[in-house]
């Protein structure tokens, strides 16, 4: 996204009095697996061994500078929080609206083993588990670390410190299903990040988060992005539209702002075909590509998207051509994807 901004900064100062809006944009994402039509009952099951939290041997690797303390560094390995990982993630998959039930069992599993075992699921506990909570299958955490880097130095720009805190988090999740034996573990990996400011060292760290809010923060978290794996998911993006250059142009950007996208589309179209210019049909047609998305008809916003970039070429618009490079990716990322999002959603006969 920075790099975007950027990119859009820059084109306001060449366009001149071309002026650029925008809007965001929901659409659907497949998971990372996918599931038989039959599988519609899971329970989210909390496999991991319980432990004390495991640090590095040296937790501090400060560096001064000169003789005045300035910079400071510490790197953690904490153990999660595995219930509240459980919590979050039979949440998510029930807000995902995918599955018909998730059934959620937060306890230990391991907490009664009297002696230390593997941690994959036997086959008699898994037929035992699905019978007794009445499901198709299980997803099982089966670990969580996070790794938590804590750095502080002078931001020589504003003559503050600047602290931050980014942690790795780092769940894995097996999937169990009756009568077979145990799949093969998913590692997953994700960060969060944190950010204090003071007039020394002392106070930016300071406003970082203590380890319980870190461990109680990542580990909700956690919960949150595993159930990617599982199960579709919205993206919200940010798309940009040119706004002026004619009276169609002006018109289309009010009607866009009530949500009438067919209006939008005569009046880019109207546009487009006025146009004697290489410049103002390439405005024009990026317009008609970013209509073409919002009525779900990728096809043809990658067609125009294409054809606005062969306009900005053709009339010297580099920046505007890379700008459009960026939302042709965009497009066919959402074209690759949307074959799976379809195949998931048979389960729905396509009401989604």
């Amino acid at each position: 996204m920075k790099k975007l901004l950027l990119i859009l900064f820059g084109l306001g100062v060449l366009w001149g009095c071309q002026s650029v809006d925008y809007l965001s944009i929901d659409y659907l994402l497949p998971a990372e697996m996918s599931f038989p039509n039959e599988l519609r009952k899971v329970a989210v099951v909390n496999n991991v061994v319980e432990g004390t939290p495991t640090r590095l041997p040296r937790q501090f690797a400060d560096e001064p500078d000169v003789n005045m303390r300035t910079q400071y560094r510490k790197t953690q390995y904490l153990s999660g929080d595995s219930k509240a990982t459980t919590e979050s993630l039979a949440q998510a998959l029930a807000d995902g609206d995918y599955f018909d039930t998730v059934i959620i069992c937060d306890s230990a599993l391991r907490a009664s083993d009297k002696e230390e075992r593997r941690q994959a699921l036997s086959r008699d506990e898994v037929d035992e588990l699905t019978q007794q909570l009445g499901v198709d299958f299980l997803i099982a955490l089966e670990g969580l670390e996070l790794r938590a880097e804590t750095k502080a130095a002078p931001d020589y720009y504003t003559g503050f410190f600047v602290a931050s805190t980014d942690v790795k988090v780092l769940p894995t999740v097996r999937v169990y299903l009756p009568q077979q034996t145990a799949r093969t573990p998913i590692n997953k990996v994700d960060s969060i990040f944190w950010q204090g400011f003071g007039e020394d060292l002392t106070e930016s760290v300071r406003e970082l988060p203590t380890n319980q809010s870190i461990v109680s923060e990542a580990s909700q978290y956690a919960g949150e992005f595993i159930a990617k794996t599982f199960v579709p998911y919205w993206e919200t993006s940010t798309r940009y539209y040119f706004t002026n250059g004619s009276v169609s142009m002006r018109d289309a950007a009010v009607v866009v702002k009530e949500d009438k996208w067919e209006e939008a589309m005569k009046l880019w179209q109207q546009a487009y075909d006025e146009s004697k210019s290489n410049k103002k049909k390439m405005y024009a047609s990026y317009n008609l590509a970013l209509g073409h998305e919002m009525l779900d008809d990728i096809d043809q916003a990658i067609e125009w998207a294409t054809k606005a970039q062969q306009y900005a070429l053709q009339a010297n618009q580099g920046e505007v051509a890379q700008f459009t490079s960026i939302y042709l990716q965009q497009l066919n990322t959402r074209k690759q994807s949307y074959a799976s999002v379809k195949m998931q959603m048979q389960r729905f006969n396509e009401d989604f």
